[in-house]
């Protein structure tokens, strides 16, 4: 589809406007060490994507994370991580879907958790079918003393050509755990499909507990222009019908109001993530989305006092420089940009966190460092628009 023909289009409603004034600028970016090595205090998790946090309670989140790899009990490691360090061993690891993390937030402190099968990791969440898929785990709030997880199914696709992916999200599955407070290993959850197709939105972006609503954030996937392969929309459900898991009482937002024509979803972000966060900013009116669009190195942020918008253009936060990595001639990517609310009480203060990965398993073995998430300190300035 053109984007003549997509700029015609009678759902391609952007709620932003190009004139919107920025609210907020970049006073400054920092590491958070602390966190970031609190990803490396379990000798054996080696490394994950995804990353996102929900806060359980004031002390307590947890961190939901994609593939990991996991040491073996008893394989060796190398003595340091460095670019010269000795290659480690395919035979070293067990490579699995998802794992947990449960961090005491007034320590920092993290626990990880996978199961175990037949004396082998697995993952801690999969699809009850039998089939290959298994899930990705995304975004997740706490409603009722009850953990809500948006779980992206994932089905393993053929490689036609090189630079293609060897996996296909398919759908989302909406995840209630009943009993959050327990070991993740022990968790009991029911699941419902949500109400989506591949074809029209894929519902796993992103989510959103605010007043006496739910909202999920999707990809048009329909709308994809060049690399914005992944538009974003958004859905609303109310929390009785979301404890309920009601999936038919989602509405979805059209540009203008609320229906229940799925198909009729409008994009509120050209270049919205596949993975990314909308997020209450401290102490101020506004609703902050943190994303890396596809194929760039750059963490973004849109500003809006709505959840439908209109969003503000884009404030570029940080570059991400294992972007210039190469390992065997392979450039490492950088993804899934994420903010975490729950780890800062300053005002207009965001802990974000990034994740990169070198690529197949051979550039893993040769830079196992590269796959673990990275997290910063940003501190936003607000513009006179703000104070007015």
């Amino acid at each position: 589809m053109s984007i003549a023909a997509l700029n015609n289009s009678p759902h391609l409603v952007p709620a932003q406007a190009d004139d919107l004034p920025k609210p907020f600028t970049v006073k400054s970016v920092t590491q958070d060490v602390a966190l970031t090595k609190s990803f490396h205090t379990n000798p054996r998790w080696s490394g994950a994507d995804g990353a996102c946090s929900v806060p359980l309670d004031e002390d307590t989140s947890v961190w939901l994370f994609g593939d990991t790899f996991i040491r073996k009990e008893g394989a060796e490691k190398p003595l340091a991580a460095s670019k010269s360090q000795k290659h480690e061993s395919a035979s070293n690891f067990e490579f699995i879907n998802n794992t947990v993390a449960v961090q005491k937030l007034s320590t920092g402190g993290m626990k990880f958790y996978w199961r175990d099968l037949h004396r082998s990791p697995c993952a801690v969440m999969a699809p009850k079918s039998m089939t290959r898929s298994y899930y990705w785990p995304g975004d997740g709030f706490v409603l009722d003393e009850k953990l809500f997880i948006v779980n992206k199914v994932i089905v393993p696709k053929p490689l036609k050509q090189e630079g293609d992916f060897g996996f296909e999200w398919k759908s989302d599955d909406l995840s209630m755990v009943t009993n959050a407070g327990s070991p993740p290993t022990k968790w009991q959850w029911k699941t419902s499909a949500l109400p989506e197709h591949a074809k029209t939105a894929l519902m796993g972006t992103a989510l959103l507990l605010k007043d006496d609503y739910a909202f999920f954030y999707m990809s048009l996937q329909k709308f994809a222009v060049g690399t914005n392969v992944h538009p974003t929309g958004v859905a609303r459900i109310s929390n009785r019908a979301l404890l309920s898991m009601d999936m038919s009482k989602f509405e979805f937002w059209n540009g203008k109001t609320w229906v229940s024509n799925i198909g009729e979803s409008s994009v509120i972000i050209e270049d919205g993530a596949s993975e990314m966060t909308v997020t209450k900013l401290n102490g101020e009116p506004y609703l902050v989305a943190t994303y890396m669009a596809p194929m760039s190195a750059d963490i973004c942020m849109r500003f809006s006092k709505k959840p439908e918008g209109p969003w503000t253009n884009p404030v570029k936060i940080y570059q991400c420089p294992e972007h210039q990595e190469k390992v065997f001639g392979r450039r490492t990517a950088v993804y899934s940009a994420k903010a975490h609310p729950e780890l800062s009480s300053k005002k207009d203060e965001v802990v974000v966190t990034y994740c990169s990965n070198p690529g197949e398993m051979k550039h893993y073995l040769s830079r196992p460092d590269l796959y673990y998430p990275r997290a910063l300190r940003v501190k936003l300035s607000p513009t006179a628009y703000n104070e007015h």
